[in-house]
């Protein structure tokens, strides 16, 4: 009898390792190597591996490129070339004077039995065109040997760049596979059309909000003045928050802290020495804030707001809820008319593309429509001019948003309408033929097997699912429907799972890349400016792809030999 070889795994190489694992966790910089490998010596006198423990700050940045981030990489491209994936992509500038794009990848992860998403690269692209996006997203495919065939979605924000019908990198794909999927990114949506309906307003929004920003950003006397008059009107005190539009849900954050410090901003400006001067940023600053319709606005904001960034919150989530998408687009607007259209006409109105809100007969009177109870309570003691100007604003901005949503979003789209399958909830109401169609769509089985298994599972009693809570991630319950087998132990539904995992693989939204970039600039801290593209994109690998905390990750023994290697 053979016996196994057992690999025995260097003790000194593991610690090393899991050391490295460590840096690139919590962004820290290589240079904590140097004192840690004779820190640890004296940690631990007694320890034989910390007396052999040798990694100072070449090695450990060569452990991270050379045996973490390839260990962190080959897995992403197994996945990528065995089964269906989407792709995620977005620009940014923060490299210094180089543009980079983030190419991340979503599928099924088979190790743990979940959606998730993976960061395949980052290269440079100094030229942002659609040419040139596409041109790095293709060697990054031929160099991984990935197959065009198995991507079945993309996502990226809504520029023409990226998603434009003619010369944009989402053509370039559909070159390459007609059928990709692309839903558009729905938390880029919501705020450009928040953004549509502000400017409706006929507020200066934007430029109240910064003008009292910078006033006090680089003065310590201005803001111990402004403390000052917090005192005087019994006003707590919070810091101003700057807002930045390309920030989806800044605006809520710094309207709510604004009407936190309305009364201490107001006298502040109002007894300053410059608001006499016409046309600067002081009196421009106390007129707005002197302004009855502007302080309704802001209240009415701070209402308007907190459902839509509730929405926008919902799907920044990594979790996989693609099925819930076109429901909660659907449940949003309807919503939203319903505060200043009467629930006669929406109901009457054969879908939410039908409604007419924006014939007046058919609006909320003034005293129904949702403005919210902050501002109600403060409208009272309006007078009649201002409430008239109020309203005409309130009701423009409902319609303008209303608008905006049902041209942006993709209320219609018959995929995102297929999704929906993926809640077993709505087993019994989907139709076996759109959940073939779905199944050609993303090439993934035989469309009369799909039938036959989706007839099959649409069968199944309440007793026979696994469990599910509504609401809940989708993934777990489909690895539970994998796992299902026949009374003659073979997979029951072998080719409806693997569709559901490739739908699942569809992104919800782009914020995957934000975080991408947001785990970016911590590693980009000060004290690792300079830390080369290609070290920086092995951090990455490793952060993002690495899905365990590294004091329960397990180096395998060719990690560990490769460790031991890597600087002789």
């Amino acid at each position: 009898m053979i016996r196994p070889v057992t690999k025995i795994i260097d003790p000194v190489a593991r610690a090393e390792v899991l050391f490295c694992a460590f840096i690139a966790e919590h962004n820290l910089p290589f240079a904590v190597a140097d004192h840690f490998t004779d820190l640890v010596k004296v940690m631990f006198p007694d320890s034989e591996v910390a007396k052999k423990f040798r990694c100072k700050r070449t090695k450990a940045t060569n452990i991270v490129t050379k045996v973490l981030a390839p260990e962190a990489e080959k897995k992403v491209t197994q996945l990528c070339r065995s089964q269906k994936f989407s792709i995620l992509m977005d620009e940014s500038n923060d490299r210094g004077d180089s543009k980079c794009v983030a190419i991340l990848v979503r599928t099924y992860d088979t190790d743990v039995l979940q959606v998730n998403t993976f960061f395949l690269a980052m290269p440079i692209c100094n030229v942002g065109n659609g040419e040139n996006l596409f041109m790095c997203l293709q060697e990054v495919f031929t160099a991984n040997n990935i197959p065009w065939e198995n991507v079945v979605g993309y996502s990226s924000d809504n520029a023409a760049v990226m998603i434009g019908n003619n010369n944009s990198v989402l053509s370039r794909i559909r070159g390459k596979v007609p059928n990709v999927v692309n839903i558009g990114c729905p938390c880029h949506i919501m705020s450009t059309c928040t953004q549509y309906g502000v400017k409706k307003l006929g507020v200066p929004v934007d430029e109240l909000l910064h003008d009292v920003f910078t006033h006090f950003q680089h003065s310590s006397k201005r803001r111990q003045a402004l403390q000052e008059f917090r005192e005087f009107t019994d006003t707590e005190t919070y810091k101003l928050v700057r807002f930045c539009s390309t920030r989806w849900l800044s605006l809520q954050t710094c309207v709510d802290r604004f009407l936190q410090q309305w009364p201490a901003l107001e006298a502040y400006f109002a007894s300053h020495e410059d608001v006499e001067k016409k046309g600067n940023r002081v009196a421009r600053a106390s007129e707005n804030l002197r302004d009855p319709v502007v302080a309704l606005v802001f209240r009415f904001l701070s209402f308007i707001l907190q459902p839509l960034n509730t929405f926008n919150t919902d799907f920044q989530h990594a979790s996989a809820v693609v099925g819930y998408l076109h429901s909660e687009i659907n449940r949003l607007i309807r919503s939203t008319m319903a505060k200043f259209v009467k629930m006669s006409v929406i109901s009457a109105a054969a879908d939410v593309t039908k409604v007419d809100f924006e014939t007046r007969d058919n609006q909320h009177d003034d005293d129904t429509i949702a403005i919210g109870h902050a501002t109600r309570t403060y409208l009272d003691e309006a007078p009649p001019e201002v409430q008239a100007s109020f309203f005409r604003k309130v009701r423009a901005f409902y319609v303008e948003l209303t608008t905006k949503m049902l041209t942006k979003f993709p209320v219609n789209d018959e995929v995102l309408k297929a999704l929906s399958f993926l809640r077993p909830e709505n087993r019994q109401n989907t139709s076996t033929e759109s959940v073939v169609k779905l199944s050609v769509r993303l090439g993934v089985g035989n469309p009369d097997r799909i039938h036959d298994e989706f007839v099959d599972f649409q069968l199944l009693s309440e007793s026979a699912l696994p469990p599910y809570v509504e609401g809940m991630a989708l993934d777990p319950f489909w690895s539970c429907i994998a796992s299902m087998k026949t009374p003659l132990q073979k997979a029951r539904f072998p080719q409806l799972s693997a569709l559901a995992f490739a739908a699942l693989s569809i992104p919800h939204s782009n914020a995957d890349p934000e975080r991408c970039f947001s785990a970016l600039k911590k590693i980009q801290k000060e004290e690792r400016e300079n830390l080369g593209h290609k070290t920086v994109e092995a951090l990455l690998r490793v952060k993002m792809n690495t899905k365990t905390v590294c004091f329960n990750q397990n180096p395998t023994s060719e990690m560990c030999t490769a460790a031991h290697s890597v600087c002789n």
